[in-house]
């Protein structure tokens, strides 16, 4: 898998009645985000990825689960059509294939690493205030329900992505990805579950 994949696959979970929220109010809307999704310290879910590229006529669908660590990471597991599977904490991104490592990368190295795995955290645990500084951020909230766009900063994130819309209620369901060199890709998590800690070891 190349380097540049590994980061896109990374940035990665019926709408509302909703009222426009200017950008301006950034910072109001992802408190009013931030209080309605819940914040467990485990969080167990399936999710369905499809991804349209230029030239191909259909998408390409995998899908998997995922577990994520509040404040020690996200394991991204991939079962069909490919088993692989994704590891992310604070200090590393680590791939696998098999059971042997495919792709590991150092965030003492790679400066990029910071940026997917506050990404990963922030969306999957429930903390979104931290998306302000890497994004614009504009949406809107009714009820429990929620929407966001979010357009990247000045820097490298522009270099591969143009915006990400998230939709979600007490989880995130719905990230849409639309790339820079045209790809789009849209997540859904389901099943999120919040009992039982996962495996021992799992995040060493």
């Amino acid at each position: 898998m190349k380097r540049r994949e590994l980061l896109i696959s990374l940035l990665l979970a019926p709408l509302p009645v909703t009222i426009p929220v200017v950008a301006s109010a950034a910072p109001d809307l992802a408190q009013e985000v931030r209080e309605r999704l819940q914040q467990p310290e485990w969080l167990r879910g399936d999710f369905t990825q499809s991804k349209k590229v230029p030239g191909f006529a259909k998408p390409l669908v995998s899908s998997g689960n995922f577990i994520a660590a509040r404040g020690r990471g996200v394991v991204w597991r991939t079962l069909k059509p490919f088993a692989s599977e994704l590891r992310l904490t604070q200090n590393e991104i680590r791939a696998s294939q098999g059971g042997q490592t495919s792709m590991r990368l150092d965030a003492s190295k790679e400066p990029a690493v910071r940026l997917i795995t506050t990404l990963m955290f922030s969306l999957l645990n429930g903390d979104v205030s931290g998306l302000a500084e890497l994004f614009e951020l504009t949406g809107s909230s009714q009820g429990k329900g929620w929407q966001l766009v979010l357009v990247p900063r000045k820097g490298p994130l522009q270099q591969v992505l143009r915006k990400v819309e998230l939709e979600g209620d007490g989880f995130v369901r719905r990230i849409q990805l639309f790339e820079a060199n045209g790809d789009e890709s849209l997540i859904q998590l389901a099943n999120p579950r919040t009992d039982g800690a996962p495996e021992p070891g799992l995040f060493q």
